[in-house]
């Protein structure tokens, strides 16, 4: 039951996150945009609309103001990330901006307002099985063997198709492949595919401490012998979204 509790909670969160724009990050204090690298210490104070205030205020603004709001920027990962069709855009588009269904059939070309109602329906229906598709995935996950169980990689990482879909024995053996391990790991030959190329970033991710921050020098002296072109390796990590930079490369951090 304990266990239970955990994942909701986390879920719910991870919701949150979304609806906000930007996390919360329990061990370091910071919030962090989930759009760009920008981030804030929960323990300053930033110029905001009329003065000073809090990080979370800052956070807020930040998104409004880069990235016009979570739910612009949310349709902005486009249709690969949200599944939705060019309809059901406009559709939440009217419904966010407050217009009634009237001005909305309006918006989708003359429709009936019996039709908006009825796409309003079938969101809200879309919406309550994408919540039990969750739920089972999350059951499915706990009950599948090693050998079928995915590899997590971030939410937000800009590949979202079969190159992710790869299970732990299978990047165990990519890993195995592709690095030797005398102390700490080592690739003796980057891979060409994409797909192994990912397995490998997020096992070099993992010689970095969540919720610490590091200079760029500290960055360079973990990568440096896991490759010989660590700077490649470096800008993959930030691309691929397994590690997040300051705008000014003052700071790293794995996400």
């Amino acid at each position: 039951m304990e266990k239970l509790n955990h994942e909701i909670d986390c879920a719910l969160e991870e919701i949150a996150s979304l609806t906000r724009g930007y996390r919360h990050e329990p061990i370091s204090g910071f919030l962090r945009c989930l759009h760009c690298a920008a981030s804030f210490d929960g323990g300053l104070v930033y110029p905001v609309l009329g003065g000073m205030g809090i990080a979370e205020r800052a956070a807020r603004e930040h998104v409004e103001a880069v990235h016009g709001g979570a739910f612009a920027a949310l349709l902005g990962l486009g249709k690969e990330a949200t599944g939705l069709t060019d309809i059901q855009e406009t559709l939440l588009r009217s419904f966010f901006a407050g217009r009634s269904d009237k001005e909305t059939a309006v918006a989708l070309g003359g429709k009936s307002e019996s039709t908006v109602r009825n796409h309003r329906f079938q969101l809200r229906r879309r919406e309550g099985e994408a919540r039990i598709l969750v739920a089972l995935m999350s059951l499915v996950s706990e009950a599948e063997p090693r050998e079928r169980k995915l590899v997590e990689y971030p939410a937000d990482l800009p590949t979202r198709d079969e190159r992710i879909d790869v299970t732990e024995d299978e990047a165990a053996a990519i890993e195995a492949r592709y690095m030797r391990s005398s102390g700490s790991p080592h690739i003796v030959n980057w891979p060409k595919k994409q797909k192994e190329k990912l397995v490998l970033l997020k096992k070099i991710a993992e010689r970095f401490e969540r919720g610490r921050g590091y200079t760029e020098p500290e960055v360079n002296a973990i990568l440096g012998p896991v490759y010989e072109d660590h700077v490649t390796i470096r800008r993959y990590l930030i691309e691929y979204r397994f590690l997040e930079r300051e705008p000014d490369g003052s700071e790293y951090r794995r996400r």
